[in-house]
């Protein structure tokens, strides 16, 4: 392999990761909690809905399609039925000590007491006992996403899952993790969250470097 052919591989990445980077918007933790806040007060359907979309990276779609047969509260765990090509998986339920908020299997449970039943078993019915579309639940996030105050750019459903990538880089997960928590087929994917400085990976080496010696 040339120099110059070698220079191309591994700088082509790096300016696609860049691009991507740019156009990501997500919540910061104070604004995803005064979201999940405003969402409640909305009602227990919506707070538990865009829990699930924050706590696993669900899209729209991956929320209308969730099914109560996905739900295992004996294991506190989740199924998540990916669409877009993206690799199916099993998740825990997420629990954060201390923060209501954050309780998924509490919040699924209080929205389940007042759920109407359809012949359908989606988690996420509608008023009319009939599942939701995409579009429902576009509608639902924007609005609580405007009554919370979050700019335009912060009013579609898909932040939730540009914000559980970034929550999982800023507390240091590694691509490997993140991947298959987002269910990426394609590290490309991965790579648009995970760009780190320089200063950052020298401090990252010094700490390896200060942890075993």
């Amino acid at each position: 392999m040339t120099p110059s052919v070698a220079r191309n591989l591994i700088r082509m990445p790096k300016r696609r990761t860049k691009q991507v980077r740019s156009r990501i918007s997500y919540l910061s933790s104070e604004q995803l909690e005064h979201f999940l806040k405003t969402a409640k007060e909305h009602g227990p359907r919506e707070h538990a809905m865009f829990l699930f979309a924050v706590a696993h990276g669900a899209r729209a779609s991956e929320i209308a399609n969730l099914r109560l047969t996905d739900i295992n509260f004996k294991t506190e765990q989740i199924h998540i039925a990916r669409l877009k090509g993206s690799l199916e998986s099993t998740q825990n339920l997420l629990k954060v000590k201390g923060n209501g908020l954050f309780n998924e299997a509490a919040v699924l449970k209080a929205w389940l007491d007042v759920r109407e039943p359809d012949s359908d078993n989606f988690v996420f019915n509608s008023q009319k006992s009939t599942k939701l579309n995409r579009v429902t639940v576009y509608k639902l996030f924007k609005a609580i996403a405007r009554k919370a105050g979050l700019r335009e750019t912060l009013q579609h459903p898909h932040v939730m899952k540009h914000t559980a990538a970034m929550l999982m880089v800023q507390q240091g997960a590694n691509a490997f993790l993140i991947r298959q928590h987002l269910g990426h087929r394609s590290f490309d994917s991965t790579l648009a969250y995970v760009n780190p400085s320089d200063s950052e990976a020298s401090a990252a080496s010094a700490k390896a470097f200060s942890q075993v010696f």
